[in-house]
C-alpha cells in the first residue's frame, strides 16, 4: 500500500467512525451510559453472592468492589474489541464488490470505535476509583500500556478469526462461547492463583496476564508477573500485524463468495 492508499484509508476510516458514533446511540435514551450498565451490573452480581456467602473466595490487598468492577470493565474492553472486526465487517458486506475500497479502513474505524468506548468507560471508572482513594496519576500511567496491550490482543485475535467468519456463522457462535468460558478461567470475580493448575493457565494465557497487570498496576502500581507481560505484549503486536496480513491475503476470496 503506497503512501496516498494509507492516507486514503485514513480518511475512509476516520468517516466511518464519525458516522458509526453518532448513529449507535442516535435512538437510545441512556446514551454512553450503557457502556457502564452493563459492567456494573455483572459485576455487582458477583459483589452480591459474596456478600451473602454463596460465593466463598480468599480476601486479597485491594478490596472486592473495587478489584472486581475494574476486572469487569478491562474484560469488556478486551471482548468489544475481539468482537468488533468481525461484527463491522459483517455489517460492511456491500462495500466488498468494490474492489478498490479498503477493508482496512473498516476495520480501523471498529477498532477506534471500541477505543473511543474503552476510554470513556474507564474514564469513569477511575473518577470513581479517585473518589474512594484507589489509584494515583503514576499507577493510572503505568497502567496504560497493558491495557493497550490487552486492545490490542482482543483486536489482533477478533480480525485472525473475521476472514473465517465472514464466510461461517459458527465462528462468531464459537467466538461467543470461548469468551463465556474465559470469563471463568481469569481472575477477574476470584484473586489471581498462587499454585497449582490455576496460576498456570493464568501464566500462559496472554489475556490473563494482561488483564490482570493492567488492573494491578491501576490499583496499587504492582507488576504480578513483568516477564509474562512483556512477551503478551509482543504476542499481541505479532498477531494484530499477522491478521492484517492476512485479512489482506483472503480479501479476494470472501469478495466472491460473500460479495
Amino acid at each position: 500500500m503506497n503512501n496516498l492508499g494509507i492516507a486514503v484509508t485514513f480518511r475512509l476510516s476516520r468517516e466511518l467512525f464519525l458516522r458509526n458514533m453518532v448513529a449507535r446511540y442516535r435512538n437510545s435514551l441512556l446514551g454512553y451510559l450503557w457502556l457502564i450498565v452493563a459492567p456494573l451490573v455483572l459485576a455487582g452480581a458477583w459483589i452480591f453472592l459474596k456478600r451473602t456467602g454463596n460465593f466463598q473466595i480468599r480476601e486479597s490487598d485491594i478490596p472486592y468492589g473495587p478489584y472486581v468492577v475494574t476486572g469487569v470493565f478491562l474484560w469488556q474492553g478486551f471482548s468489544r474489541q475481539l468482537n468488533g472486526s468481525l461484527a463491522h465487517l459483517s455489517a460492511s458486506r456491500h462495500l466488498f464488490s468494490k474492489y478498490q475500497f479498503p477493508w482496512e479502513a473498516i476495520v480501523l474505524a471498529g477498532w477506534a470505535e471500541c477505543l473511543v468506548e474503552f476510554a470513556i468507560s474507564m474514564g469513569i471508572l477511575i473518577v470513581f476509583l479517585r473518589i474512594i482513594g484507589l489509584g494515583t496519576i503514576l499507577t493510572i500511567l503505568s497502567s496504560l500500556p497493558w491495557m493497550a496491550s490487552l486492545l490490542l490482543l482482543g483486536s489482533g485475535i477478533g480480525l485472525l478469526a473475521a476472514p473465517i467468519g465472514l464466510l461461517y456463522e459458527d465462528i462468531g457462535q464459537g467466538i461467543g462461547l470461548c469468551l463465556q468460558l474465559m470469563f471463568f478461567l481469569i481472575p477477574i470475580v476470584y484473586p489471581m492463583p498462587t499454585e497449582g493448575i490455576g496460576l498456570l493457565v493464568v501464566e500462559w494465557n496472554p489475556v490473563a496476564v494482561l488483564l490482570v497487570n493492567a488492573r494491578d498496576t491501576l490499583l496499587t502500581g504492582k507488576i504480578s508477573m513483568p516477564v509474562h507481560a512483556i512477551i503478551s505484549s509482543l504476542a499481541a503486536v505479532g498477531i494484530a500485524i499477522l491478521a492484517l496480513a492476512f485479512l489482506r491475503l483472503a480479501r479476494p476470496h470472501i469478495a466472491e463468495r460473500v460479495g
